[in-house]
């Protein structure tokens, strides 16, 4: 019996290829859509789920709490790790890391690479690397030993042996391959292409590692035991670091325990934060349109296939004569709609995988579909959509098959009569068109802002690298290089600090003349020259630059940022004194930032200081020499500095090849899936519309008959769809303002929800309305009364 449902089913689509093809086309559109972004949204939140027992590994965070504010760090003292281990029975490994980019080279062949973590052996136990060559367990154990991933093991080494290999670290440091693992997958929120042994960090970076638990030196996790009760391994690890620091009164320093998956989605808030981060609202944003547009697909399957039974309704009587009973045509029109539904998923999965490279370019990820690995996602994916299909052929099906065979028979179809369901499919299309095209223009005109947004420095023509100075020799060197430099008409400006606006600095808890609270601050600090103001172009709003012109600048003197001035609650600034009266301040930066969207401007401080160690040297060149300064720039740096690799880089590309590529890719999907999902219900109303009218026809063949003409019954047949949009404009703005309190406060900048946004908004949905209804209504006013009533 089934198999004659399926040739009957496969004769009526080749009998109507019309209505067949809008119907397979419409849902292979919405199909493919659907399941583009569901496997994009199971991508972002699968990170870091590939470890194994993940669900007990645990970053450790760090809360600083005073009367003044309250931020969470990811970062941590090196020894907490070990402590903790050690001090909770539940805490079955711990390990700390940190990351590092290094030169690496082997021969001749130098490479970059930004990737690199310092690690133990705790990680290569408690994070699930998958070794190629080596010893996993004891790889890390030996000092100057690294481990390579297999995609720069065969960069460093062609021939694939790399195994005992040295590898030259900084053109400074050997190091042996201890170990290969398998590429690290791209869904962590760590980047790994390689790990140097903790014991080899302070030969390499000259810095101490166990520095005391005053510094927040590493990152740090754990891993519970099966039997551990997370809220109470929580609480004992909560109140830790206050048996090892002596705290000010009011102030305090609090630990937390993060589940590793959450990490990615949940962390952009958090300082300090590292590798992949993302913000789980945008996530939400997705899934939203993902539920709108498989609604407004079905919704127009629905539509179009009742449409299309209505022509069958004689067929369905000489059916019913002949015997045939309601779970016989059931039966049949349910096979048709799964059949269509079977064909129209098939091409989506072809889709998919013909426009997955575009799309992977677009968001810059790196999505891969491996059906031994995701043929779970793509069961489910098909039983979903032949579910859909099914509840989406339910209401033509179960409706006309209980109609009286009298009805079909005469012509006299009740289906005609039901206009409170079409009219509340036509108020719902257009409720879910409304936030579409609300949240739509709402995050373009945030990208736009964040986009244009002033930084509070000037990022273009920019040539920037850290340098690592180890002695006062080191930074007259780099000083001697500045002033020759400065004799080429192409360098415009040089200044060197102990990091650039867009990152790095240190962090100190200060004090501050008239502070009446019980705590200190946190404030972010720079440690910067004469020049390094006027080289970024930064703009004070009061007070003056550092000047050599005044001596006591380079040991007592500072400039701080306005959110600092805000913190201090000072009207004005200049003379005041920070840190227990070692610095006054001499004047007020613009506040300054890098593309951080989801993160706060802190409050900052300028001074100034001689010391060694790692600097960034930043210098300005004119716009139309950027080639030519960048060679200079290099062979000079390289010539002075021949056992020291160093590389500067623009700093305008740097910043918009990570942050806002990365945004604007996610983006652009975003608004590419809402405007398909908007089309799909443009079309879906215009087959409704469609649908509706025809079955009107009679009435506006009997209005022309006695006089009345087109414009008039226009008028009356557009007010109805008027008021439908009214109501579903009213109940829309409801849905708009839950969505626009959510997205725009993910944002940490924002110009807020400006009314305009939402009058452009009802005026699309508006257009949508009229752009779909006018035209068919046109048409059907101006049909032959006569065809009507003959027909009718």
């Amino acid at each position: 019996m089934f198999k004659n449902y399926i040739k009957i089913a496969w004769r009526n689509l080749k009998r109507n290829k019309g209505y067949s093809a809008v119907n397979i086309g419409g849902l292979t559109i919405g199909l493919s859509a659907v399941i583009f972004m569901l496997f994009y949204i199971n991508y972002e939140n699968s990170y870091d789920v590939f470890h194994t027992d993940y669900d007990r590994v645990f970053s450790v965070e760090r809360t600083y709490v005073s009367d003044i504010q309250s931020d969470i760090w990811d970062n941590t003292p090196y020894s907490l790790s070990d402590e903790l281990q050690n001090s909770i029975p539940e805490i079955t490994n711990a390990t700390s890391i940190r990351t590092t980019a290094n030169y690496l080279s082997v021969n001749d062949a130098m490479y970059h690479e930004k990737n690199g973590l310092f690690a133990d052996n705790e990680f290569l136990k408690l994070f699930s690397l998958k070794f190629v060559e080596g010893d996993q367990h004891s790889s890390l154990e030996n000092p100057m030993s690294i481990v390579l991933s297999e995609s720069l093991a065969k960069k460093l080494s062609p021939d694939n042996n790399s195994i005992g290999k040295t590898v030259r670290i900084d053109k400074k440091y050997d190091c042996v391959v201890t170990g290969i693992f398998a590429d690290y997958p791209d869904n962590s929120h760590l980047r790994v292409d390689y790990l140097l042994s903790f014991s080899s960090y302070e030969t390499i970076t000259k810095n101490k590692l166990d520095a005391g638990w005053g510094v927040n030196n590493a990152s740090v996790y754990v891993q519970l035991d099966n039997n551990a009760e997370i809220d109470k391994v929580s609480e004992k690890v909560k109140g830790f670091l206050t048996n090892h620091l002596t705290l000010e009164d009011g102030i305090q320093e609090l630990l937390s325990l993060r589940p590793i998956r959450d990490i990615y989605m949940k962390t952009s808030k958090v300082r300090g934060g590292g590798g992949n981060r993302s913000e789980i609202t945008i996530l939400y944003l997705f899934l939203a349109v993902v539920i709108f547009t498989a609604l407004i697909t079905l919704l127009n399957y629905v539509n179009s296939s009742t449409a299309q039974v209505m022509k069958r309704e004689l067929e369905i009587g000489i059916k019913k004569v002949m015997g045939s009973t309601k779970s016989d045509l059931r039966y049949q029109f349910i096979t048709e709609s799964l059949v269509m539904v079977s064909i129209s998923f098939i091409i989506a999965i072809g889709l998919v995988l013909l426009f997955l490279p575009l799309f992977n370019k677009i968001v810059g990820k790196n999505l891969s579909i491996v059906f031994s690995q995701d043929w779970p996602f793509f069961i489910y994916a098909a039983l979903g959509s032949l579910f859909a299909g099914i509840l989406a052929g339910l209401y033509p099906v179960f409706f006309l098959t209980s109609l009286k065979i009298s009805s079909f028979l005469q012509g006299n179809s009740s289906i005609k009569r039901r206009t409170g369901l079409r009219k509340t499919l036509v108020v719902f299309q257009l409720v879910l068109v409304i936030p579409l095209v609300f949240t739509s223009i709402l995050i373009i005109e945030q990208f736009k802002y964040i986009e244009q947004r002033d930084i509070g420095f000037v990022k273009e023509d920019l040539l920037v690298s850290q340098i690592e100075v180890t002695n006062v020799e080191d930074r007259e060197v780099i000083k001697t290089i500045g002033e020759q430099l400065l004799q080429n008409p192409n360098i415009l400006n040089y200044s060197i600090s102990d990091s650039a606006p867009f990152g790095g600095g240190s962090h100190q808890s200060m004090d501050w003349e008239g502070n009446t609270s019980n705590g200190k601050a946190v404030i972010r600090s720079h440690r910067v020259d004469y020049d390094f103001l006027k080289t970024y172009q930064m703009t004070l709003t009061e007070g003056r630059d550092f000047s050599e012109e005044y001596a006591t600048d380079i040991q007592s003197a500072c400039i701080i940022n306005q959110t600092a001035l805000e913190l201090f609650g000072w009207d004005n600034a200049l003379g005041k004194k920070i840190d227990n009266g070692r610095l006054k301040v001499i004047g007020v930066v613009k506040d300054f930032n890098d593309y951080t969207a989801f993160k706060k401007i802190p409050p900052m401080i300028l001074f100034m200081d001689e010391g060694s160690g790692s600097s960034y040297v930043t210098i300005k060149v004119a716009p139309d020499k950027r080639a030519e300064a960048r060679v200079l720039v290099n062979t000079l740096f390289n010539n002075n500095f021949p056992e020291s690799p160093i590389e500067f880089s623009f700093l305008d590309h740097e910043l918009d090849s990570s942050f806002l590529n990365s945004l604007k890719g996610t983006i652009n999907i975003f608004i590419f899936f809402s405007v398909l999902a908007i089309l799909l219900a443009v079309l879906g109303l215009y087959s409704l519309v469609s649908f509706s009218l025809r079955t009107q026809q009679k009435m506006i063949a009997i209005r022309k008959v006695l006089g009345a003409n087109v414009e008039s019954i226009f008028l009356i047949l557009l007010k109805e769809y008027m008021i439908l949009f009214c109501i579903a404009a009213t109940l829309g703005l409801i849905t708009v303002y839950f969505i626009a309190n959510k997205v725009i406060h993910v944002f940490a900048y924002h110009e807020g929800v400006k009314f305009i946004y939402l009058v452009m908004a009802g005026l699309l949905a508006l257009f949508v309305v009229l752009f779909s209804v006018s035209s068919k209504i046109i048409s059907a006013v101006l049909q032959n009364p006569i065809k009507s009533l003959r027909t009718e």
